[in-house]
């Protein structure tokens, strides 16, 4: 009998408009943003070898910083798994696509398959503020709150032109966060407003509001690749979450690979996805009742 091998995927995200409303008294901050995950994805390869479990996470990502080993750990029943489970990355790390916090949520589906969706909810927002989106139930949500607050959103039709310049911002998130400059603060309206347009697939010329692309177009490398995105024939570009991966918003896949042709090598990896629905959690269901001996 051949070897059981099983794949899932763990789709990427695009922020349609991130603002900042401003900061809590517990030092977190107010934002209103939709989160739409992308076809990009990363994807969990289960095999089965007949062996005790073992997990190999994504090359270059240190155990401590391993969100998925901190979701996998929550398994209660982890010592009696089999096979060999391997994360091959495709999402950029760090970039702003939410990678690392798709990854976390479709770990916690195989370390909880029969947890209820508080449960799920509850540990996904301790690992970030990204994860719960990507426990689904749909493909587009409103984030409120600390960004865990989530409003299911109808699914839209779209295509983005990633951009992804080479530059590494140390402590990225928190460093843009305290680089908040008051002009940077918003009060939500036009990212709900841009939202409900592009569900009715309209597309604007202009920003779609980002409350860091002020400090990230200070960044030589950011600059230049958004620059060329408008020179590409983008008539909407902004960043992805806090960067510094950059992305032009539109409708149809021949705009989108127009755009892409015409962007130079050295703006940074330049890839196209489209809009998706909900999350397969089929897949992950498969893998997590093949980790304990089942093949139902």
């Amino acid at each position: 009998m051949n070897a059981l091998r099983l794949s899932a995927r763990a789709p990427a995200k695009v922020n349609l408009g991130l603002e900042v409303i401003g900061r809590r008294p517990d030092g977190y901050h107010e934002v209103v943003t939709v989160l739409q995950a992308i076809s990009l994805a990363d994807r969990f390869v289960w095999q089965e070898t007949g062996q005790p479990f073992r997990y190999h996470g994504p090359r270059g990502v240190p155990p401590e910083s391993d969100l998925v080993a901190r979701a996998l750990a929550l398994a209660s029943d982890r010592e009696r798994w089999t096979g060999e489970l391997r994360v091959r990355k495709w999402v950029p790390a760090a970039a702003g696509l939410g990678g690392g916090s798709s990854d976390a949520a479709l770990a916690l589906r195989l370390a909880l398959p029969d947890a209820d969706d508080a449960t799920l909810a509850s540990h996904a927002a301790r690992l970030g503020s990204d994860v719960p989106f990507f426990l689904g139930p749909t493909g587009r949500a409103l984030a409120t709150g600390t960004g865990t607050t989530l409003e299911p959103l109808p699914d839209m039709d779209g295509w983005f032109v990633l951009v992804t310049p080479d530059v590494q911002i140390d402590g990225k998130t928190v460093a843009l966060y305290r680089g908040l400059q008051p002009e940077d603060f918003t009060d939500g309206l036009l990212t709900r407003s841009l939202s409900a347009g592009m569900s009715e697939g309209n597309c604007w010329p202009g920003e779609i509001p980002n409350a860091f692309l002020r400090q990230l177009l200070g960044i030589h490398e950011v600059r230049y690749a958004y620059d060329c995105l408008w020179q590409a024939g983008a008539n909407c570009v902004t960043a992805s979450g806090a960067g510094p991966t950059l992305y032009a918003f539109v409708v149809t896949w021949a705009e989108a690979k127009a755009i892409a042709r015409r962007m130079p090598p050295d703006a940074g990896a330049t890839r196209v996805a489209r809009s998706i629905g909900a999350p397969d959690i089929d897949a992950a269901t498969r893998i997590a009742r093949a980790l304990r001996g089942r093949r139902d």
